[in-house]
């Protein structure tokens, strides 16, 4: 009998201890090209085994606002479909008001923020543009301009994030037509007890838990419905 609950205690402490050396993966794609535009984020978990996918078609510039539609497939997928969301004015000052109300209750937010981003890993960097505005010279001014925010973008990520990969990109000029296409894709990971450890760390300078709770979930419910 012994020997069973041990073996069973065994099998336990091992799962726990593969789960928290288990790495999160997170894969993002997005590309545009005239209008059409379409954004593939996908998570990865557990070796393998859990598996989400959000699927953004089309993004729709509208007024003072972003419309767009979103499917999600995989483990947290729930219902199947696509839900057209709004990101406008109002869902802008929601944010902003649960950010505020997270930093009045949080003790020194902003460096958890920060220590928290620096062990997410970027495993794959890469941003190309294709350009043309129809005359020779505009052209080589945006190409230009392009490169610039490319190494600042590529920068920025050093900069918050922990690198282990050279970021990648290129602009290309095209001369003889008006075209604008892009193509970002990244990679990034970290371990799910790193995860943990950040978020116990969270609660710990949380110094008004249920506004903070508040805040949180306002935060979290994502844009409107159209």
């Amino acid at each position: 009998m012994a020997f069973w609950l041990w073996s069973i205690l065994a099998v336990l402490i091992i799962g726990i201890a593969g789960a928290l050396f288990s790495r999160i993966r997170v894969r993002v794609r997005y590309s545009r090209s005239g209008k059409l535009d379409q954004l593939v984020i996908v998570v990865q978990g557990f070796y393998g085994l859990f598996h989400h996918q959000i699927l953004v078609p089309s993004i729709v510039f509208r007024d003072w606002g972003v419309a767009y539609s979103a499917k999600r497939e995989g483990s947290l997928a729930g219902q199947p479909g696509q839900k057209k969301r709004i990101i406008g004015k109002g869902t802008i000052t929601r944010n902003v008001k649960a950010y505020r109300s997270i930093m009045r209750s949080t003790n020194k937010f902003r460096k958890w923020a920060r220590q928290s981003l620096k062990k997410v890993e970027c495993t794959r960097w890469r941003l190309d543009f294709k350009v043309g505005t129809g005359d020779a010279a505009s052209t080589a001014f945006v190409t230009g301009l392009l490169w610039a925010a490319s190494g600042c973008a590529s920068g920025a990520v050093g900069q918050f994030l922990t690198l282990k990969t050279s970021p990648h990109g290129s602009v290309v000029p095209n001369y003889s037509a008006k075209e604008f296409t892009i193509v970002w894709e990244a990679d990034f990971r970290i371990r799910l007890g790193t995860a943990l450890a950040s978020f116990f760390k969270l609660g710990r300078r949380t110094i008004r838990l249920g506004k903070a709770l508040r805040a949180w979930r306002s935060w979290s419910a994502g844009p409107r419905q159209a």
